[in-house]
């Protein structure tokens, strides 16, 4: 049986880690032999298979699926190459190499017209998240990685705005800088820093709506706050950039997709 090797450019938090950790454990559930490799440590103790960059050995049967990575315009000595592709404006394939890949996975339709280049949409997975058991208080949650990008605390103002009692900042630091600048100062008994959280349940019951205000100008792909807040039957306020039109699919699905388009 071929091994299934994901190759990531990126494996620290953020949304894409989480969908690929919880791909690969779909993959060894199902019976494969799935390993991720990433170049940061934060994915090692998180997922099954999960292995660190510098671990990775291509062999003429396995099956490459990379994200956010180019690969040489020669095929690589491998069975198969995947390129699955999460984001949008950070890796515009236009501008990237991907000769080096069989076929393109995208997460949405839009992102697929949005980078103009045929492939097959395949939702991400979407775990840990069940209906909430505290959603009549009146507490925002604000969640994801602290950066410009994210805009965190412009969500953070349209939540109190809107007349929320306290808001809870979820999320790892990834601009210093930022966080200094404009998340630090707003910080009080009102608007709360609360972490990086790894159980999402824990987030989800904890408040009663999610506020989001992505940078317009770089566009979700698949918005797994978003869909998390369909899975936990809570509010969602996003901007444009942040309800970026998608489908939820259940795992069966998900599965046979790749199944197919692995020929598994």
């Amino acid at each position: 049986m071929s091994k299934i090797k994901i190759i990531t450019g990126w494996s620290a938090e953020g949304g894409s880690t989480f969908s690929l950790m919880e791909l690969c454990d779909l993959f060894n559930e199902r019976g494969h032999e799935c390993y991720m490799y990433g170049p940061h440590d934060w994915h090692l103790d998180k997922c099954e298979g999960a292995r660190p960059m510098t671990d990775l050995k291509i062999e003429k049967d396995d099956i490459l699926i990379g994200h956010f990575i180019p690969l040489p315009a020669k095929h690589p000595l491998a069975k198969k190459t995947i390129l699955s592709c999460h984001e949008k404006a950070i890796f515009k394939l236009k501008e990237q190499q991907i000769d080096g890949y069989d076929k393109i996975r995208y997460v949405s339709q839009d992102q697929m017209f949005w980078q103009g280049i045929y492939g097959k949409v395949i939702p991400n997975c979407m775990r840990g998240v069940e209906p909430s058991k505290t959603p009549d208080q009146n507490i925002a949650g604000v969640i994801g990685t602290l950066c410009p990008l994210k805009q965190t605390h412009m969500s953070v103002e349209r939540a109190l705005k809107d007349g929320c009692d306290k808001v809870f900042i979820y999320g790892n630091i990834n601009d210093q800088d930022y966080y200094n600048n404009h998340i630090k100062p707003i910080l009080n008994d009102q608007v709360i820093y609360m972490g990086m959280e790894m159980d999402k349940q824990k987030i989800y019951d904890s408040i009663s709506c999610v506020y989001q205000s992505n940078a317009d100008s770089q566009p979700e792909a698949f918005g797994r706050v978003r869909a998390e807040c369909i899975r936990a039957g809570i509010p969602y306020h996003g901007n444009k950039s942040a309800t970026t039109k998608f489908e939820l699919w259940d795992e069966d699905k998900i599965y046979d997709a790749w199944k197919e388009l692995l020929e598994l």
